[in-house]
């Protein structure tokens, strides 16, 4: 198991937040994501590394950005 932060940018509100935490979540191999909109960080654990454009693609045309902390 690996535990990663990376820094999100694009976020405004608790419910961008709240989304960006699914939108990881649901990435093959991710096991937990917490997202602190007040730090604009994520903390990954997941079963191997992630990347930042794995992330990034998981967020799709958002303006949500993730970039390795």
């Amino acid at each position: 198991m690996t535990s990663q932060t990376f820094t999100i940018s694009g976020m405004t509100c608790e419910a961008c937040a709240k989304l960006t935490t699914k939108r990881i979540k649901n990435i093959n191999g991710v096991l937990d994501a917490q997202v602190d909109l007040e730090t604009k960080t994520a903390n990954v654990e997941a079963e191997r590394p992630i990347t930042a454009q794995e992330i990034n693609t998981a967020f799709g045309d958002s303006s949500y950005r993730a970039e390795d902390k």
